[in-house]
């Protein structure tokens, strides 16, 4: 049996389906980390959902403001500017200041390799931390997934894992997910996992690095 730790991560929030989400983490008594897009994060129904995460034990982290590639990753200075704005807007309506975030398309894509190391030690020295993931539900490649497939991707690649750090997306279209997401935990738990939510002492996962075990 696994002694791993698994963090179910949520992008691209907040979105008509993060109740649906909350109440699946309430009712299988999981905490979860929503890495949440600042554009989406505006209206009054979506601040009180940054505020029900927090309320409900869970980790506030930032991925972004706009998400537009060409912008954030056009210089180091852009990428910094884009994640304050997503900070204060956390920060100034949840009482909550993030610290985790993740890199809209991860710490290395095709937009940023020439620039990820010095966003990443500019973020570290300001105190954000990178999570990349290593366990994808593949919920978002554009063709529709089954909510059985989705378990399927995330707990056939968990084996021997000691940390576990799941993508999953929370937006509107992505009703599959949440319909996934009772078995998915289900499942882990019966392999031995535990869960926690992304908090300051948990060690960045970074792709293209040696995972830290």
């Amino acid at each position: 049996s696994a002694e791993g730790t698994i963090y179910l991560t949520f992008d691209d929030g907040p979105s008509d389906r993060t109740d649906e989400v909350l109440s699946v983490l309430a009712q299988e008594g999981v905490k979860g980390t929503f890495f949440v897009v600042g554009q989406y994060a505006e209206s009054e129904a979506s601040i009180q959902r940054m505020k029900n995460i927090v309320a409900q034990g869970h980790t506030l982290g930032m991925h972004s403001y706009s998400h537009n590639y060409t912008d954030i990753y056009a210089s180091v200075e852009n990428f910094l500017n884009d994640m304050y704005k997503v900070f204060t807007l956390i920060r100034d309506n949840t009482g909550a200041a993030p610290t985790a975030f993740r890199f809209p398309g991860g710490s290395i894509n095709s937009y940023n390799y020439g620039t990820y190391q010095a966003i990443i030690a500019e973020m570290l020295r300001r105190g954000f931390v990178p999570y990349d993931w290593n366990l994808s539900a593949e919920d978002a490649t554009g063709t529709p997934i089954s909510a059985e497939q989705i378990v399927q991707n995330v707990v056939g690649q968990s084996a021997g894992k000691i940390r576990g750090f799941v993508l999953m997306h929370d937006s509107a279209s992505h009703t599959a997910t949440v319909e996934a997401l009772p078995e998915m935990i289900r499942q882990l738990k019966a392999e031995g996992f535990t869960f926690a939510a992304i908090t300051p002492d948990v060690k960045p996962t970074l792709f293209g690095y040696k995972a830290i075990q």
